[in-house]
């Protein structure tokens, strides 16, 4: 197997894992009813009644975005890791494509995140609502606060601070270290700069979309 056709493996096999966790969940918990139980104070029985048909109308989108979304993903992360280099080493003439595969490797860490909050839900929080799944983010500091009492732009940045996403970032320190042959201080410093500064940025465009449409 070449070096493309093994991120072409690994590619189809995160999206796979992503789809059938997707779908899992579909049919384990039933967003028409919690959805219903959510706006019933907000929207009259008909509003709601539309806005479900037509999220069950247009439901396939979501297996079409969820490939899209890992594959930009990927690409994102892959390209702040190859601005890094430019920086710190720029003698190195590595192929955009390393990149990509140190990036994808740390996808299957992010994998287990829609399977811990699968679960938990069906195990551990069987009385939930559906804030309670949009909220929730396994092995996150947001577990530990009390959402009512937040602002909506604090929450997304506090479920990324988790776990799962720390284990990523050494998934591409170790990949970076592996690739460079390098000490693994210096992949450190290389990964803390590239990705750190882009979910940074990141996080920042999340928080300000959010305050502007609040």
């Amino acid at each position: 197997m070449t070096f493309f056709d093994r991120n072409i493996f690994f590619l189809i096999l995160v999206i796979t894992i992503n789809l059938a966790t997707n779908y899992v969940s579909k049919l384990s918990f039933d967003f028409d009813i919690l959805f219903n139980e959510m706006y019933s104070n907000q929207l009259t029985h008909k509003q709601i009644e539309k806005i479900v048909s037509s999220r069950n109308k247009w439901f396939w989108l979501e297996y079409l975005l969820i490939p899209l979304l890992v594959l930009v993903r990927v690409f994102l992360v892959a390209l702040c890791l190859s601005i890094g280099m430019f920086f710190y080493e720029m003698e190195n003439k590595l192929k955009f494509t390393q990149f990509f595969r140190i990036a994808l490797r740390g996808e299957f860490v992010l994998v287990f995140v829609g399977i811990a909050k699968l679960l938990y839900f069906l195990f551990i929080k069987t009385d939930y609502t559906l804030q309670d799944i949009q909220q929730y983010y396994p092995l996150s500091y947001l577990n530990f606060l009390d959402i009512d009492h937040l602002e909506p732009w604090l929450i997304y940045p506090l479920q990324t601070v988790n776990l799962f996403e720390i284990a990523y970032f050494f998934v591409l320190v170790y990949g970076l270290h592996k690739l460079l042959k390098n000490k693994y201080w210096k992949s450190f410093e290389i990964t803390a700069a590239s990705y750190g500064t882009g979910l940074a940025i990141w996080l920042g465009l999340v928080m300000f979309l959010i305050l502007n449409m609040s």
